[in-house]
């Protein structure tokens, strides 16, 4: 049976694993949890300052504290904007069905196939030479994007 051990977190000072622990990205989950303002801001200034405060003896945030909270605040940015899926279908009201023959247009599949051609080229590009074919991979992207553009109308 192997024995588990204990790692102290350096920014902390406590011991991870242990009840009452708490890891760097932890700490800044609760920061942000407390002050979801801080998140809007693009300046660390005011969690930086509270990590100071609530870690006496600290002069300064090492620089791994503060790659963490850009982490953490990115990663909780991000949970934010997530938007919720699509209802199931027994929770949505039943519209009337209308019985409509559409028929899917060929060319939206020729659009299809080309857009993914286009992406191909445009990774193999970037793969070669991504500035010596900068040129060549901005008129991809354009060519991509109007396909879509087509594809949408």
């Amino acid at each position: 049976m192997a024995k588990r051990t204990q790692t102290t977190d350096a920014a902390t000072g406590k011991e991870n694993g242990q009840p009452g622990g708490e890891t760097v990205s932890g700490y800044f989950r609760r920061v942000f949890g407390e002050n979801p303002k801080w998140l809007e801001t693009r300046s660390n200034d005011e969690v930086l300052a509270r990590w100071l405060k609530d870690h006496p003896g600290e002069t300064e945030v090492p620089k791994q504290v503060k790659q963490n909270l850009s982490n953490v605040k990115s990663l909780v940015r991000q949970a934010h904007r997530k938007k919720p899926g699509r209802p199931k279908n027994e929770s949505r009201p039943a519209e009337p069905t209308v019985a409509l023959a559409v028929a899917p247009r060929s060319g939206v599949r020729g659009l299809e196939s080309l857009e993914e051609h286009i992406d191909e080229c445009l990774t193999l590009a970037k793969n070669l030479d991504r500035e010596g074919l900068s040129s060549v991979i901005n008129l991809l992207r354009r060519a991509r994007n109007e396909v879509v553009w087509k594809m949408g109308e």
